[in-house]
């Protein structure tokens, strides 16, 4: 995975922009999925008001049943729940079996 920039969103998520698809998390966590990672050397795009994060619940930190809370602290009881909506070298979101797109 070669990372090619990242963005900040109002919302306080950073999305980071990579060759296999766009990765978003609360700033907190960013270190947490993106060990070592030095913004300061990567290409900042432009400040966004609206973000997968903030607007479709994509997050590596958010619960892959859509809700938009925590993964793991969700209480939703589904099945999704059991996964993030995003997972690095694996998924870029959760879909459902019968979903239009995959």
């Amino acid at each position: 995975m070669v990372i090619q920039g990242y963005a900040v969103c109002s919302c306080g998520a950073i999305t980071i922009y990579t060759n296999s698809g766009d990765f978003s998390c609360k700033k907190k966590n960013l270190h947490k999925f993106f060990p070592g990672i030095d913004l300061r050397r990567l290409h900042r795009y432009p400040t966004m008001d609206m973000c997968n994060h903030c607007v479709n619940h994509y997050g590596l930190d958010l619960c892959g049943c859509g809700s938009g809370e925590d993964f793991g602290e969700c209480t939703n009881y589904m099945d999704a729940c059991k996964m993030p909506m995003q997972m690095l070298g694996e998924y870029t979101r959760v879909v459902g079996k019968d979903a239009w797109i995959a």
